[in-house]
């Protein structure tokens, strides 16, 4: 009677059941194995740059320490003590440059630790841009036009015109028939006092100022000059392309007052080698003292570690953010670790990125300086303290299951 009645309804011996797809770790896997392998790549090698970032900074920091100790700042320049042979220096003063970098070519001198000659030629170059094409006579709807430009400028670098879409009248001259190269001079002897620059620190002269000769004019016919600049050109204001031009500048001056730091070699300065194997050949501009010279380079260093830690943490953040469905479906599973892990005001990616990059900085941190280490390392466990003590808590008032 019953079954008459409702005959949709199923009763207690119906072979009738439904079957829901359950989430799987291994069908989202194969699903999207590559971005996965995206954001594991992206998150390792965002953690190993923390690491040997923070790594780099520990050693760097304690050889500025060791040098600060260490230093030593003879009397006068104008004389190299024998003393001090092997020794860490400090040596300020102005720099003294007995013999000038020259391009006779230009009728160029000057005394200066370094001379750059940077020549430019006159070349067409291509511009891409893209439309989309007609929408009614599409057959891919992601097709798109390309259409090109071309202009001419100044360059310092070939052009290679045979590459474009377009050739016809957009010729450069080619690489074998490039007018002339540039060129990085550096002066072997650069003195302060006495002492003699070694090539490391004469290595680091790197703001360059631009100049031309007002005494000697160009030996090479037909050149003019302008606004500092060498024109190989018969018409400044209409140059043709294989035209070229030329500009100079130097670096470290002689005059200019320099503090170096570094270690005594006979009458050199050369870099200087810490307990830690860090190399420490210091340049600054203008006269300094020890406490002056290494706050400075501390500076530095701190700077460039926080540039690091943001690239790594980056780089741990993105990687998290595209394993977010494979990281989201698995704390669905475990329910308890999503309410450890996630916190109610931050994103699942950005407060397991921050533990990440904090618990790595700190264990960098520990062996050289213990306090900001620990430190580090219970601010990334700080947030998950409450929640997990909830989570314990709540576990332990459970009754116990009925036999």
């Amino acid at each position: 009677m019953y079954r008459r009645q409702h005959p949709d309804l199923p009763g207690m011996f119906d072979d009738r059941f439904h079957q829901y797809n359950q989430p799987s770790l291994v069908r989202e896997l194969r699903s999207s194995w590559l971005f996965c392998l995206v954001g594991l790549a992206l998150t390792i090698a965002g953690t190993a740059a923390l690491g040997w970032n923070e790594g780099r900074a520990v050693r760097t920091a304690r050889a500025l320490e060791e040098g600060l100790r260490e230093v030593t700042v003879p009397e006068t320049t104008a004389v190299v003590f024998e003393e001090n042979q092997g020794k860490l220096v400090l040596v300020a003063g102005a720099l003294a440059v007995p013999d000038p970098l020259t391009e006779e070519t230009y009728g160029i001198s000057v005394r200066a630790a370094k001379l750059r000659k940077v020549v430019q030629v006159y070349q067409w170059f291509e511009t891409e841009d893209q439309r989309a094409t007609n929408q009614e006579n599409l057959v891919d709807p992601h097709d798109h036009e390309k259409t090109y430009s071309y202009d001419t400028d100044w360059f310092d670098y070939h052009i290679e015109s045979s590459s474009f879409a377009n050739t016809l009248g957009h010729h450069n001259p080619h690489l074998d028939e490039w007018p002339a190269n540039s060129t990085l001079l550096s002066n072997p002897r650069v003195k302060i006092g006495s002492y003699l620059l070694g090539a490391a620190l004469t290595d680091q002269f790197t703001s360059f100022t631009g100049f031309t000769s007002d005494s000697v004019r160009p030996r090479v016919e037909g050149v003019r000059v302008y606004a500092g600049l060498y024109y190989h050109s018969n018409n400044l204001w209409q140059p043709e392309v294989g035209d070229y031009r030329v500009q100079f500048s130097y670096s470290g001056r002689a005059g200019e007052e320099h503090t170096v730091v570094g270690r005594q070699s006979g009458r050199e300065v050369r870099p200087y080698t810490t307990e830690g194997g860090e190399v420490l050949a210091i340049l600054q501009e203008g006269v300094r003292g020890p406490q002056e010279v290494f706050r400075t380079e501390q500076h530095t260093n701190r700077t460039t570690t926080w540039l690091y830690r943001l690239g790594g943490w980056f780089a741990i953040f993105i990687g998290l953010h595209v394993l977010g469905s494979l990281l989201s479906l698995a704390l669905d599973l475990q329910p308890r670790l999503r309410r450890l892990l996630a916190l109610g005001s931050t994103s699942l990616q950005l407060s397991v990125s921050i533990t990440i990059s904090l618990g790595t900085i700190g264990l960098g941190w520990v062996v050289y300086r213990p306090q900001v280490g620990l430190l580090l390392l219970l601010l990334s466990a700080a947030p998950y303290v409450v929640p997990l003590a909830r989570l314990v808590l709540g576990r332990s008032e459970e009754p116990p299951p009925r036999p």
